[in-house]
């Protein structure tokens, strides 16, 4: 196992560990395997090992899991729940979605495959649990949780974003993600009766908007995209916790646009339940997801098509149940020989950018924004999940104790990567950079940190597998998306 040596190396040794966790457990899916993967990644001895490899039904684009529900039972219970449940895609043919127990023991054991009409990219369930949510190219599903095992249950809908007549014949393999629904989340606008689903969809250039009261979700407006015109391609949207913002990453041009959310208008007109008249989206901004020299206007579409804008996801806070202080998006190389960038932009308490940039325009200030560049283009992967260094202590370190300016809230970062680099197909080019060009591999997942604002900036801890690690089952090769599974309950 290989990991990337940082200053702090000799520092942690040092630290009194016995009052934190060994591992944080991490659940990962590949692209080029049908297995799952656990993980255990060591902050005090920064290190990434294989716990068991899962034989699975993948492959395995995307991974969640029930953690948000395990926090708020401990929160009502004051006390540890045993066990969790992860949901996942897959790749497979027919097309189904998959759930799985993991123990307490960090045994993973499969519960239930269900079939769905088209191949998904994004599952979740979210408050009050009673509904499991899939979107992915033509088709949504939406099925009834089973409350005694947690898998699913009925399938109760399907949400079409083709006309009906023309789904027989509509593209259900994975290539329809390319330009269909690719996301769902969902949103209560606090003191309000206003719910609201949020579905990006690539080839339509639109959001569109459901209400989910019943569970089902009612469509109710398509908000468009704010270029006009322009192939905008939105792929991911989060919600501010404040339930008023909502974030969303194009990935035809590398953009991350912030919108605000409004209840609805109370109106006298022969507007039904089912419709809204005005669009709930107002937008508010937006930053590139690349730095100033690859952001148009200052370089060609051209230049900006070598990258696909991929994931965001809100920072966790500097502690449990405060407001994130950042948001990360990330996008990936179109080849081998782009590599990709990690983003990392500054949110004051309302969720907006700092500084705020016009409505009208895309800020190429980097104020208020840091930038890594990875050290593969990530194939078509780069992913992330965000772990608060707050919660393990590990985030302390000479240079961080003695700088009060640092603000923002320290975290570990998963990363996949499904390049042919970290699937271990190394390549003779001259955009390689030194750590590929020596032949040290980098890993499927791997572990990064940020130490906040005025630190070092993003650094890469340790990746695996490394190459050297004896082979258990199916190997990895390439990572598609991973989760810490491990949640700040779990480390009272």
């Amino acid at each position: 196992m290989f990991y990337f040596c940082s200053s702090k190396d000799l520092y942690m040794s040092s630290l009194n560990v016995s009052s934190y966790p060994e591992s944080l457990h991490i659940l990962a899916g590949s692209f080029r395997s049908l297995s799952l993967f656990l993980l255990a990644f060591s902050p005090a001895k920064r290190t990434l090992s294989l716990v068991h490899q899962v034989p699975g039904y993948g492959p395995h684009q995307y991974v969640t899991t029930d953690r948000d529900k395990m926090r708020s039972l401990r929160r009502q219970a004051d006390g540890k729940l045993d066990g969790s449940i992860a949901y996942t895609t897959s790749w497979a043919v027919p097309p189904i979605l998959s759930s799985w127990e993991i123990t307490p023991e960090w045994q993973i054991n499969h519960l239930d495959n269900v079939p769905i009409t088209a191949v998904s990219s994004y599952i979740t369930l979210p408050p009050p649990y009673t509904h499991i949510y899939s979107m992915g190219g033509p088709t949504g599903e939406v099925h009834l949780r089973s409350p005694q095992t947690g898998s699913f249950a009925e399938k109760v809908q399907e949400v079409l974003f083709v006309p009906s007549e023309k789904l027989a014949d509509t593209d259900k393999s994975r290539k329809a993600l390319r330009y269909g629904s690719h996301a769902i989340e969902f949103t209560h606008i606090p003191g309000t009766n206003t719910r609201l689903a949020f579905v990006p969809v690539l080839g339509t250039n639109s959001i569109e908007v459901y209400n989910p009261d019943s569970g089902y979700l009612t469509h109710v407006y398509s908000s468009p995209s704010p270029r006009h015109g322009v192939n905008d391609g939105p792929r991911h949207v989060k919600i501010h916790p404040n339930g008023k913002m909502l974030y969303c990453v194009t990935e035809h041009n590398n953009l991350l646009d912030v919108y605000s959310i409004s209840e609805r208008e109370q109106t006298n007109s022969t507007e039904t339940e089912s419709t809204w008249s005005t669009n709930p989206l107002t937008h508010l901004g937006t930053r590139s997801l690349l730095p100033p020299h690859l952001s148009y206007p200052n370089a060609p579409m051209k230049t900006v098509h070598r990258f696909r804008g991929d994931t965001l996801m809100l920072g966790p806070g500097t502690e449990e149940g405060q407001l994130p202080t950042e948001i990360w998006a990330t996008t990936r190389g179109t080849t081998e020989a782009d590599r990709g960038w990690i983003s990392v932009f500054k949110l004051d308490n309302a969720g907006m950018f700092i500084p705020s940039p016009s409505s009208n325009e895309i800020s190429s200030a980097e104020e208020g924004v840091e930038r890594y560049e990875t050290p593969t283009s990530g194939g078509k992967a780069h992913a992330i999940d965000l772990y608060p260094k707050s919660v393990t202590s590990y985030y302390s370190s000479p240079f961080t104790a003695s700088n009060s300016t640092r603000t923002g809230s320290p975290v570990w970062i998963l990363l996949t990567d499904d390049s042919d680099y970290a699937a271990g197909e190394l390549r003779e080019e001259s955009s390689a950079t030194e750590t590929i060009k020596a032949g040290k591999p980098l890993g499927g997942v791997r572990v990064l940190e940020w130490d906040g604002w005025l630190s070092d900036g993003v650094r890469e801890v340790v990746g695996w597998p490394s190459g050297t690690d004896e082979e258990r089952g199916e190997p990895m090769r390439g990572g598609s998306h991973a989760v810490w599974l491990t949640t700040q309950g779990d480390l009272d």
